[in-house]
């Protein structure tokens, strides 16, 4: 079983991709993801693609060439279940910070692999450049 650090380390490397599809493995269908403009309902990697596809638009125009992840916090009580706080930054190829964000994930390990069930954006800090 995959621990919850190389899980997330996975999952941020999946964005250097740039590429609608690269996240799809990590998320269960259907899941929900809360961010600044509300509770989002994704029911299919269609809609996965469309939520992410703003987002991955900023990061190309950003020059995206650097995302770390930490796990700060993590809870695996429930059998089959995880929750996790993850600090995420995300820089360009000068070094520079984009931004960084912190999110609570609700995990649920599927055919031995963890899937985000539900991602909460906790807070998000862009750097002066953006």
């Amino acid at each position: 079983m995959e621990d919850l650090g190389s899980f997330f380390r996975r999952y941020v490397d999946a964005h250097l991709k740039l590429e609608e599809n690269a996240l799809d493995d990590f998320f269960h269908f259907p899941c929900l993801i809360n961010d600044l403009s509300g509770v989002q309902a994704i029911g299919s990697s269609d809609d996965l693609h469309k939520y992410h596809h703003s987002f991955f638009d900023e990061l190309k125009n950003a020059d995206l060439a650097m995302a770390k992840s930490m796990v700060i916090e993590q809870h695996s009580a429930l059998p089959g279940g995880a929750r996790a706080i993850v600090s995420f930054r995300f820089g360009n190829s000068e070094n520079n910070l984009i931004f960084d964000c912190d999110y609570a994930f609700a995990l649920l390990k599927q055919d031995e692999k963890w899937k985000v069930i539900f991602a909460q954006l906790d807070e998000i800090r862009y750097s002066d450049l953006y």
